[in-house]
């Protein structure tokens, strides 16, 4: 018997390589026939209207965001990619981005660019969350709203059952579904780029005054039933602030008719983690772009969600993931500026976007 020998070696790098679709160097497209079928494989249907209409869509918002977000001065992407009158089919990027062209030198490689970006925006446009965003936020934001309680004399403050459980913020903050550019730009710097892999689409920050604070903040959660640690996915969770084993020996070495103020607890906590800091246990989930200065509590839980789809008006429900994120005043005044700081962050993952969507070359080499 003879067998066909010839095997297309990205083809396995992305089954079984573990080299994600983003980081492929080159496709093997060579046909419209091959195209449209490599389109249908995908998901969309080239001879759906509503479908096609979408896939111009997607390729008019990858535009936007490689000449806003990616490209440096002087940078110009070729205008038979990226005008939709001169591409005719959205296919014919999946032909140029195959087929190295003489004529038209680098055309492969920003065609490659252009559907590296247009394969995340389509992850982005058909997650759930697009399609329930304001529903899934106003259900996971209400529980919280009902205990932040904001006025001109107290400030900002967790307010539960009791006194005891009323707890003094410097700042709280809801996060609202991330803005697309963001979106893209987190989901090109990972190695998974798939939108359920956005555990932190959206979120809640707590600033409190002392770091034992913190602490009072995450059992203020559980206990008012905000969050249940049965819905934490402990796999994400992020503990680069202080140490729970030495913060759990702290506490149960004080009598515990002990009376002491913030300060004065905070300064026990940091005396004994000086004193155990050989035992102490942090839980650092790595993060590329995350400075080692910025120190934090993160977890991310989930909530179950119940919907109406606006077309048939049945009701379903899903869980939803979202982060938890505390830290104290001290150390949310680091991460203001410097290293730790979110405008650091977010260039960190730009230029990591950068390189992944144009395979670490140089768009300056590629003449359009």
């Amino acid at each position: 018997m003879k067998f066909n020998l010839e095997f297309e070696p990205e083809v396995f790098w992305s089954l079984i390589g573990g080299r994600a679709v983003v980081e492929t160097p080159s496709l093997s497209v060579k046909t419209k026939d091959e195209a449209r079928a490599f389109i249908k494989a995908y998901g969309y249907a080239v001879d759906s209207e509503s479908d096609l209409e979408k896939l111009w869509m997607i390729h008019s918002r990858a535009v936007i965001y490689v000449r806003t977000q990616l490209l440096q001065d002087g940078e110009v992407m070729p205008d038979d990619l990226t005008d939709p009158r001169q591409l005719e089919d959205v296919g014919n990027l999946l032909i140029y981005a195959s087929v190295k062209d003489t004529a038209h030198e680098g055309r492969d490689q920003w065609a490659c660019a252009l559907l590296r970006v247009m394969h995340v925006i389509s992850q982005l446009h058909n997650d759930l969350f697009n399609y329930f965003s304001l529903e899934i936020q106003e259900e996971i934001f209400r529980s919280y709203r009902q205990f932040v309680h904001k006025d001109s004399v107290s400030g900002i403050r967790l307010v539960g059952t009791s006194e005891e459980d009323s707890i003094p913020l410097q700042k709280f903050e809801m996060k609202p579904f991330k803005d697309s550019d963001s979106a893209i730009t987190k989901l090109l710097a990972k190695p998974d780029e798939v939108a359920f892999g956005l555990l932190d689409k959206l979120g809640v920050r707590f600033v409190t005054n002392t770091l034992f604070d913190v602490f009072r903040v995450m059992r203020f959660l559980v206990t008012n039933h905000v969050v249940s640690p049965a819905n934490v996915i402990p796999s994400q969770s992020n503990n680069t602030l202080y140490p729970v084993n030495v913060f759990l020996e702290a506490i149960a070495s004080l009598p515990k008719a002990a009376e002491m103020d913030g300060a004065e607890l905070d300064k026990l906590l940091i005396q004994r983690l000086e004193k155990d800091l050989s035992r102490a246990k942090f839980l650092e989930k790595h993060n590329a772009f995350t400075s080692r200065d910025y120190r934090f509590v993160k977890f991310i839980t989930r909530q179950l969600v119940r919907v109406t789809h606006p077309d048939t008006q049945k009701s379903f429900s899903f869980f939803y993931p979202y982060e938890v994120q505390i830290l104290d005043y001290q150390h949310y005044l680091r991460s203001l500026s410097g290293p730790a700081s979110h405008e650091e962050y977010k260039a960190r993952q730009r230029s990591r976007a950068r390189q992944r969507v144009f395979a670490g070359g140089d768009p300056n080499r590629i003449s359009p």
